[in-house]
């Protein structure tokens, strides 16, 4: 867990990093424009992830020093990026997860399915995941086997190419992936059914990139809530407790503007877990105009349960946003000790903002990240990336740049937020695309890196 290091500037450009605070992308010669994932690493550096959409199916990775010089002894060609390429067309880099061994899981996504590639800590692909270091989970599953009344049905996962008829992958938002103490993966993936219909899995794979059929009989686990058709629930993300159970949160829909929030748990065999929210196995944070779950963390010291993302309540009149934050104890019941135990709605700027990341610090105060603006694709030419710091009742830490939150962006540019992590020393590396406002749309061209002192 972080504690605060630099209490008297907290919340300021961290004036020990790259220039000023800010570290901009693609610098000098080093290409690549795209930077959506980073990661903490030992030494106070820090691991990117890097789109290169001039080669196709490529991406990079590169560490940044702490003091955000590159790393250039990485990747051992000199330039300090260590390139990886895929036969496919690459749509975006979900997330990248430390893993026990030192090394990280990267998650990528094409039109067709999920590409996990696991690199070794010194950058070489571990070739005993998958096929030489790469899982590939297609989004098309082929029944293995009849149903069955001693148990569910298996699904065999098709290692062949992929369809001409899938859809494309949405979006995603959130902790994708993650690794068990044995090793073992959790991870969240989209089931085509037919062309246009598909629903949310939660998967779960052995450290060898096999599925594992110990998790619900088969290595997957439909998620679905009572009362909701199968294809009207998303999953945003999972997270493990300390006792080995799975978090798995997102939204369900129905036919109206109307949309519910959820947190549900699965047993370590992939069951729901009927301890949770008394006999439920799940919460729900219901009748929401347009929400979304963006972010969900667990506090280490109790297991509670943090979730994060943002609200439209007037999206019949407007798009401006809200930044919805609610508290969970561990065992799925709203925390009175957060906003006395109701969801907290925020606007701290006119243009409203949601919360894209979210985090705990050891003292149970909880930075978020967002971005300022309206909806993502209406340019605005005000989008900015915005950091504040709660306390654990839910009200802003003044004492975080003197108001509670601090904004970001270039003049004459937008910023917005993609990534946000907390190094070990408590100091808040904040990430995003940099975009130059357009006539219709933004284009982006560009990311940058922000560290805040804690």
């Amino acid at each position: 867990m972080s504690r605060s290091t630099h209490p008297e500037n907290s919340g300021t450009l961290d004036p020990t990093f790259a220039e000023g605070g800010v570290l901009k992308w693609p610098t000098g010669e080093l290409g690549g424009h795209f930077t959506q994932a980073i990661l903490p690493l030992a030494g106070n550096k820090l691991l990117i992830t890097v789109l290169l959409p001039e080669k196709t199916g490529a991406f990079g990775l590169a560490k940044v020093n702490e003091d955000g010089s590159i790393d250039r002894e990485f990747g051992g060609a000199g330039t300090g990026v260590l390139e990886f390429s895929l036969d496919a067309r690459l749509d975006e880099i979900i997330d990248i997860c430390g893993l026990i061994d030192g090394g990280w899981l990267v998650k990528v996504t094409s039109s067709y399915g999920l590409y996990l590639v696991r690199f070794l800590q010194d950058g070489q692909l571990n070739t005993a995941f998958g096929k030489d270091g790469v899982r590939w989970v297609p989004f098309h599953f082929e029944p293995g086997g009849e149903g069955r009344e001693d148990g569910p049905v298996t699904f065999r996962w098709q290692d062949r190419g992929p369809s001409a008829q899938a859809t494309r992958s949405s979006a995603d938002n959130g902790p994708s992936a993650v690794e068990q103490p044995d090793g073992k993966i959790i991870l969240r993936s989209l089931v085509y059914v037919g062309i246009n219909r598909s629903h949310w899995v939660v998967l779960r794979l052995n450290p060898d990139g096999t599925p594992d059929d110990t998790f619900n009989g088969s290595g997957s686990v439909d998620i679905e809530l009572p009362g909701i058709p199968l294809f009207g629930t998303t999953v945003k993300g999972v997270a493990l407790q300390a006792d080995g159970k799975v978090l798995v949160f997102g939204e369900d829909r129905n036919d109206t503007l109307d949309s519910s929030i959820y947190v549900m748990r699965l047993d370590a065999t992939g069951r729901l877990d009927t301890s949770f929210n008394a006999g439920k196995g799940f919460m729900t944070v219901p009748n929401l105009r347009y929400a979304y779950a963006n972010a969900l963390a667990v506090r280490e010291s109790d297991g509670a349960i943090v979730v994060a993302g943002d609200s439209w309540p007037d999206a019949d009149q407007g798009y401006d946003r809200q930044g919805l934050m609610f508290v969970l104890t561990h065992d799925g019941f709203l925390d009175f000790a957060f906003n006395s135990g109701q969801p907290l709605f925020s606007k701290l700027v006119d243009k409203g903002h949601n919360w894209h990341r979210c985090a705990w610090q050891a003292d149970g105060s909880i930075v978020a990240a967002g971005t300022v603006g309206r909806a993502g694709y209406i340019d605005t030419g005000v989008d900015k990336a915005l950091t504040a710091r709660l306390r654990s009742d839910g009200s802003l830490d003044l004492t975080f740049n003197g108001s509670g939150f601090v904004l970001f962006n270039e003049e004459d540019y937008e910023a917005t937020v993609e990534d946000m992590a907390l190094m070990s020393d408590g100091r808040i590396v904040v990430s995003g695309f940099t975009r130059r406002p357009g006539i219709v749309l933004p284009r982006t061209f560009g990311s940058w890196f922000v560290r805040y002192l804690a």
